[in-house]
């Protein structure tokens, strides 16, 4: 999987290094990181407000289609209304499949582009040579620390690196000289944001041993719990304005299984990635939610709906008056 995506790395890599270079700090870059890709979200987010009112607008036709055929056999019933609701799209300019899934599809590859940024920050933020990453992450595997860490902490070797730089040099005086310059990036490189090391993976085992765990791992585990509830939050409002712009909602019963679906993953999916990701999560699911409330009320049901109904009228008229061109050209 990591590989498939590795060619979203170095674009993603060269856009979030312009972003650090200009304001010198990780956190900070990353906060105008995911801004910017929640503002070229948005035009996906007006049109999926649009294609919902759209859809609210379209059930009671569909119901209508639905009883009128409820006394047939259940084959022809079917094919009857699939026939019907098929000409009632064509005829309105409507489609099923507008909005949906799109949003989520696009954020897959920023996402993966920027695991690639939070797995190999020497290699995509500082610009490190691969000679000098390959010779710093052999140096901090042989550190007797290195040993302790689990089987999967391997996979994010440069985020070590930059947690263990001062005991990699203190064993290895001779890469000092040899790399001096990317030395001296990852010492003046901060890799954390309020207090957290972002390459750090959070552990659920921290809650059986508490007492024990240390302060970041602590603070490591609330990183999930946080992008769970913000996307539980999101999710909580984008419902109860569905359920406002349409009180008669069908599946209302499946909606409420995708309004908990989406904080589950969340909150697994930020178990499995470092720290940086599920700060990207948080960032990204507060500033949906208030996108959804900016969207929500420049785009009210009401307005769009009133607005959808003169469009259809006459896209409902183009329709007709084609198809009754086209009927008058077969007959000549």
């Amino acid at each position: 999987m990591n590989t498939f995506f590795e060619f979203l790395y170095v674009p993603f890599g060269f856009l979030f290094r312009i972003l650090f270079d200009f304001v010198g700090n990780y956190g900070l870059a990353l906060v105008i990181f995911t801004l910017f890709f929640r503002i070229l979200l948005l035009p996906s987010a007006i049109k999926q407000q649009k294609s919902s009112a759209k859809t609210v607008r379209m059930q009671p036709k569909l119901k209508r289609i639905r009883e009128k055929y409820q006394d047939y056999a259940p084959q022809e019933r079917q094919q009857r209304i699939q026939a019907e609701t098929s000409e009632l799209y064509q005829k309105e300019g409507y489609s099923a499949m507008n909005g949906g899934c799109a949003p989520l599809l696009i954020q897959l590859p920023i996402l993966w582009g920027l695991y690639g940024i939070i797995r190999m920050p020497l290699t995509h933020v500082l610009n490190i040579s691969k000679e000098a990453v390959a010779a710093l992450s052999t140096a901090v595997q042989e550190l007797p620390k290195f040993a302790e860490q689990s089987a999967r902490s391997a996979a994010y070797i440069e985020s070590h690196v930059i947690s263990n730089i001062a005991e990699i040099i203190e064993a290895n005086p001779d890469l000092v000289e040899k790399y001096s310059e990317a030395i001296a990036k990852i010492q003046n490189f901060d890799f954390t944001i309020f207090g957290i090391n972002l390459g750090a993976i959070p552990d659920a085992g921290v809650f059986k041993a508490w007492g024990e765990a240390t302060t970041e791992a602590k603070l490591l585990v609330f990183i999930p719990i946080i992008s769970g509830l913000t996307s539980l939050l999101t999710s909580v409002l984008t419902q109860y304005r569905q359920k406002k712009a349409n009180p008669n909602m069908e599946n209302q019963q499946m909606m409420g299984c995708m309004m908990l679906s989406m904080p589950l993953m969340s909150l697994w999916f930020t178990f499995q990635f470092p720290a940086g990701m599920g700060m990207y999560w948080i960032l990204s699911n507060l500033l949906a939610f208030f996108q959804t409330l900016i969207v929500g009320h420049f785009y009210a049901p009401r307005k769009t709906i009133a607005k959808l109904m003169v469009d259809e009228t006459i896209y409902r008229r183009s329709y007709e008056n084609t198809k009754k061109v086209g009927a008058d050209i077969a007959e000549d």
